[in-house]
């Protein structure tokens, strides 16, 4: 029988946030407009005028993926997030995977993670820098400021981290929504470009295949966020669901909203096709500071501002999140146990942000002279090499999903609602995994296999020490959050 007693007297604050902090969090986690920054070019080089389609197919798949993990957060809500839904999930289908699976999850994604939000903070501090006019080694400058400027919020508590992503990502997406809405006026006349193929190579639904699809599925990365912040959320199984699949839902809509603007813009412009060609070169660094410029140039000041706005807030909502899950992994065992001590007066736990503000500045400060100083290079490397292992975490909790429902709760089990839902994710999600690690790609994109390559047997090596090592003290994964009802133990 699994011991919890000692991990109940570490606890996080019960009933800080309620259903508008979950979504807050989730919400700036996502970054909606650093992805379209980012993305849309990539996109739009392979598929023209059907850009947006690209984001709602992707939105399609992480929507498919998120109907998942609701359903396993509803059972059980944990700050262990997908650590504990691999301990529960795995052990559905043989009692013996509980532990090796968690241990794999944890540190598959306590080695990507930092790497994906570090690149999420060198944008902003390249984003700033290039703002300003400045030379090239102010970027590092702006984004360890950010890193600092952000420690304190994280510390104060939950409570304080989501009101001020609350605050962030309401700038973000009115600033997105009001300059989206200036463009689709002004280039009125070209408002059904996205509703005929022009423009890309090999342009139209071809497009979509390959890296492309990745690339839109990765824009959504943080949805999960709610998740691990389940031990301090009200009434957890009924919030974090729906927390999860409204984020994914306004996401996507805000994707369209933007890249529907875009594409009309450019061509109302420069025409569909050189309007595509415009839009999909990769020298093109900002084009949607470009659009603003050209239709709105009262508006690009605000262009800038989201831009900042979006990393920042990012930052802030993924780093209270993944100290959660670190927090709960560490009291399990995954970690030293000193990483899973709680702040007595904050009730955050503070070794745990401490841990990943350590990772976070190590990879702006490193790479930043391994890659002499260039952020597109870092930026580029961190997200690629990042996003992959958390999209393999997000495939095998799909398919944990309808063993552990079919096990524990037969009588709600439905393959409409539990099968299909996790077959048609784990062919998405993996056929986005499978295209990120081809080798068959341009620089620097076909190295990322080594890297990810790397981290994924690091996770094999260091779960199969910690499950030997660990032992029962694993099990304390099986608890949920304690303001419910546990649901029944994996193993």
């Amino acid at each position: 029988m699994t011991d919890l007693t000692e991990h109940r007297e570490v606890q996080l604050r019960r009933d800080a946030i309620g259903l508008g902090g979950a979504l807050a969090g989730t919400l700036a986690n996502m970054a909606p407009v650093e992805g379209i920054f980012i993305v849309v070019v990539l996109v739009a080089a392979a598929m023209g005028t059907f850009t947006p389609w690209a984001f709602l197919l992707g939105a399609l798949g992480i929507l498919l993926t998120g109907w998942n993990v609701a359903q396993l957060a509803r059972r059980v809500p944990t700050a262990g997030s997908y650590v504990a839904f691999a301990y529960h999930g795995a052990g559905s289908i043989a009692r013996g995977l509980s532990r090796p699976a968690a241990a794999f999850t944890f540190y598959l994604s306590i080695m990507s993670g930092p790497v994906t939000i570090a690149a999420v903070v060198v944008f902003l501090g390249s984003w700033v820098q290039t703002a300003l006019g400045l030379p090239n080694f102010w970027w590092p400058v702006f984004a360890l400021l950010a890193v600092a400027l952000t420690l304190p919020v994280v510390l104060r508590g939950a409570a304080a981290s989501v009101r001020t992503s609350l605050l962030l990502f309401l700038l973000e997406a009115v600033g997105l929504a009001l300059v989206s809405a200036v463009i689709l006026v002004r280039s009125h006349s070209s408002l059904g470009a996205p509703l005929h193929a022009r423009g890309g190579q090999p342009g139209g639904w071809a497009g979509l295949i390959g890296i492309t699809f990745a690339t839109s599925v990765s824009g959504f990365i943080g949805w999960e966020n709610a998740a691990a912040m389940a031990d301090e959320i009200k009434r957890p199984r009924r919030v974090v669901p729906i927390a999860i699949l409204s984020s994914i839902v306004v996401v996507a809509l805000l994707y369209v909203l933007a890249t529907w603007a875009t594409v009309s813009g450019y061509a109302d412009w420069l025409g569909p096709v050189k309007g595509m060609a415009r839009l999909g070169d990769l020298t093109n660094a900002a084009p949607y500071v470009e659009l603003a410029d050209h239709y709105a140039p009262w508006l690009t000041w605000l262009v800038y501002l989201i831009g900042f706005l979006s990393p920042a807030a990012c930052y802030l909502a993924a780093i209270t999140s993944c100290s959660r899950w670190t927090f709960a992994s560490a009291r399990a065992g995954l970690l030293p146990r000193p990483l899973a001590k709680v702040s007595p007066r904050s009730q955050v736990p503070a070794a745990a942000v401490w841990l990943w503000t350590a990772a976070v500045t190590a990879l702006i400060v490193v790479p930043y002279f391994l890659a002499d100083g260039n952020a597109v290079t870092v930026s580029a490397y961190e997200a690629g090499i990042g996003t992959v292992p958390l999209l393999l975490v997000y495939l095998l909790t799909s398919l944990y999903t309808p063993f552990y429902v079919r096990k524990h709760d037969r009588g709600e089990f439905s393959v409409v609602k539990h099968v299909l839902p996790a077959v048609l994710a784990v062919a998405l999600v993996g056929y986005g995994v499978y295209e990120f690690v081809l080798p068959a790609q341009p620089p620097p994109a076909n190295r990322f296999w080594i890297y990810i390559g790397l981290i994924f047997v690091a996770a094999i090596a260091f779960a199969a020490v910690a499950v030997r090592r660990g032992g029962r003290r694993l099990d304390v994964l099986a608890a949920t959050a304690p303001d419910e009802n546990p649901a029944p133990a994996a193993a």
